[in-house]
Parts: C-alpha cells; sequence; structure tokens
C-alpha cells in the first residue's frame, strides 16, 4: 500500500476529517487532499516543503514516519525529475520574441539601404564609399550573430528534446518497476494479515474473561497458559497518554511516564498463572482488548482526571488463580485466640481459687 493511501486510510480510521487533521497541523485543507490523492504537483517542485507536510501529517495521526520514509523519498525523486524535465520544456516559447523582431529589422535595412542609394547619387567621393562599406561590414556581421545564435538554439532544442524523450523513457521504466514492487508488497502484506487475522481468531477462540469483581475492573482470564502461552494488550488512544503494564508488580513497558498516541500494543510471555495490571494515564473512553477479547471499563469506583487501572488474573492451564490461599493463616489465628481464651480463662480461675481462700496468687506459698 502507498504513503498516500495509509495516511488516508489511518485518518479515515480515526474518524477524523480533512479538516480536523487542518486545524491540528495548521496545513490548508488542499495541501492535505493533494498528499492523499498524490497530486504532488500542487506544491509546484517544492519537495522541501513535500517532506516537511507528509511528517507533520505523520504526526498529527500517529504514523509512523520512518516506517515509509523511504517510499516518500523514491515519490518525492521522481516527481523532482518529472518537474524538471516539465520546466525544460517550457523555456522554447520565448521564441517568438525574436520572429516579431525580424519584420522591424527588415524594415530598418530597407530604410538604410534606401538611405545609403540617396546618398549615393548625391555623392561618389572615395570617403563616402568607404563609409558605406563599413556599415555594410558592420550589418554583414550582425545577421552572422543572429544566424549563429538561431543554429545554437536549434541544436539545443533538439539535444533537450532527446534527452527529455530518453528521461521520460526510463522514468516510465522506474515507474512500471515500482509499481509491480508495490504490488508484491500488498500482496505480501495482504498474505500475512490474513495469517495474523487467523492466528488472533484461534488465539481469541481459546480466551476466556470472566469479571471477578466488575466494579473495581478485576477479570479472571483462561485460555492463555498452555496454549498461546502469549498475553497481547491493546489499548486505542484518542488523545495522547501514558501506558504501563505491570506483571505481578513489576513493570514490562519500556517506561511508566512514556506517552503514546494512536494505538498501544504489547506482547508478551506467560508460562504460569500471574497477575497482569495495566494502567492507562488519561482515560478517554479507550477500546482495550486482551489476546482480541474486547474488555469494558466500569467507572462505578474511577474518579474523573485520575489513571484507569485494569486487573487479569491468569489462570493456570488447570484454572488456578495466581493469589495465595490465606486459609492457613486464618487458621492459625484462630488457634491463637482460641488459646489465649483458655489461658485468660484458667488464669482467672486459679486467681479466684486463691482470692477466695485469702491467699495471694503467686504460684508460691508465704
Amino acid at each position: 500500500m502507498t504513503y498516500n493511501k495509509i495516511l488516508k486510510q489511518r485518518r479515515q480510521a480515526l474518524q477524523l476529517s480533512i479538516q480536523d487533521i487542518s486545524s491540528q497541523t495548521r496545513l490548508a485543507p488542499n495541501y492535505i487532499q493533494a498528499l492523499e490523492e498524490n497530486h504532488l504537483e500542487v506544491f509546484q517542485g517544492d519537495v522541501s516543503f513535500i517532506r516537511y507536510f507528509v511528517q507533520a501529517y505523520c504526526e498529527a495521526i500517529g504514523v509512523n514516519y520512518a516506517a515509509i520514509s523511504d517510499e516518500v523519498e523514491t515519490v518525492l525523486a521522481a516527481y523532482s525529475r518529472q518537474y524538471a524535465a516539465y520546466t525544460q520544456t517550457q523555456e522554447p516559447q520565448a521564441a517568438p520574441k525574436a520572429e516579431k523582431a525580424a519584420p522591424a529589422a527588415q524594415k530598418k535595412r530597407t530604410t538604410t539601404k534606401a538611405k545609403s542609394k540617396k546618398n549615393k547619387n548625391l555623392s561618389k567621393n572615395k570617403l563616402v564609399r568607404s563609409i558605406q562599406k563599413m556599415n555594410r561590414s558592420k550589418h554583414a556581421h550582425v545577421y552572422q550573430l543572429i544566424a549563429c545564435g538561431v543554429v545554437v538554439v536549434l541544436f539545443l532544442s533538439i539535444v533537450n528534446a532527446g534527452l527529455s524523450y530518453r528521461t521520460n523513457k526510463r522514468l516510465a521504466q522506474e515507474e512500471a518497476q515500482r509499481q509491480t514492487e508495490i504490488k508484491q508488497k500488498e500482496k505480501e502484506t495482504a498474505q500475512l494479515a490474513n495469517q495474523k487475522k487467523t492466528s488472533d481468531s484461534e488465539s481469541s477462540k481459546t480466551v476466556k474473561l470472566k469479571a471477578s469483581d466488575k466494579d473495581n475492573n478485576v477479570y479472571e482470564v483462561s485460555g492463555i497458559v498452555g496454549h498461546s502461552d502469549e498475553v497481547t494488550v491493546t489499548v486505542t488512544l484518542p488523545e495522547d497518554s501514558t501506558v504501563a503494564v505491570y506483571k505481578d508488580d513489576e513493570l514490562i513497558t519500556d517506561d511508566a511516564d512514556k506517552v503514546y498516541s494512536g494505538t498501544f500494543k504489547q506482547t508478551f510471555k506467560v508460562e504460569d498463572a500471574c497477575l497482569i495490571q495495566v494502567e492507562i494515564g488519561t482515560y478517554s473512553n479507550n477500546k482495550i482488548r486482551l489476546n482480541g477479547k474486547s474488555v469494558s471499563f466500569s467507572k462505578a469506583n474511577w474518579t474523573e482526571g485520575t489513571s484507569a487501572v485494569l486487573y487479569f488474573d491468569i489462570l493456570d492451564k488447570n484454572g488456578k488463580s495466581s493469589e495465595k490461599d490465606t486459609d492457613s493463616s486464618t487458621t492459625d489465628s484462630s488457634q491463637d485466640e482460641s488459646a489465649d481464651t483458655s489461658y485468660d480463662a484458667s488464669y482467672d480461675q486459679s486467681y479466684d481459687a486463691s482470692y477466695g481462700t485469702g491467699e495471694d496468687y503467686t504460684g508460691e506459698t508465704y
């Protein structure tokens, strides 16, 4: 897919109009439309502006310019050559001025001859004849220079036409080769997309989500461990935001303070039950997916302006959670309380018995 189609499809996927992009980037709407339709003649040969506009467009809609820069430079190089060839073909149009000047020169020449004839009739001395001879020699040189100029112009026109023909032929061959390469790349991309879609579809079929505490956005996830052994978290970002992913309280993204735009996607391995925590710095009705499964975010216990946090308890292949069993600690605590109660009761009984006989209970007899 060509870079201009990538820009257009990305804008449409974000449901943004050309006017929205214009307001965001301060680029004229007709320039944005020219980039999407690949009508580069609008820029009148200024390649630097085209490159700047493409980069600004990519930043506005979250497209990685480095991924398409090679193709952009190829298109700009071809456009520069076409524009240079077009400019050269327009230059010979200035020739008619010389043709317009020809009648005036002919008229001047006729007038000069008439005057020369008249002067010859008036005076036939040697001095006048020598002057006339010098004048004729001067005009002869002028005519020779004009003739040479015409020959040079014709020669340059022929050379320019030959170069233009060769250039156009070479550009046509390069364009045909480029179109072939583009079609091959599109075919390969489509195959990879189909493979990825099939793989994601099969993976999503095995994954099951269950809200264990919906108000606090806690989910149990089964069907990952022992199957794909991979967790893929995808978050759409209508506005720039930080996204941090933790696995058992350990950060697995690059940086918790890193700001993302467009779409955040993170894939990592899981080999056993664990707890995945996803934290979105600026929540704005984001679309959240786990291994292709859509996840809803509950705002019941969420405060506007705070981070949105979701918890995914990844179960092992036997369906067991990563949380520790607290029954033993509860039992130990109950036993301790029972022991304390029995001790207090025995102590009170012994004390009452001693006090009832008028003796102090110390464990010894005074």
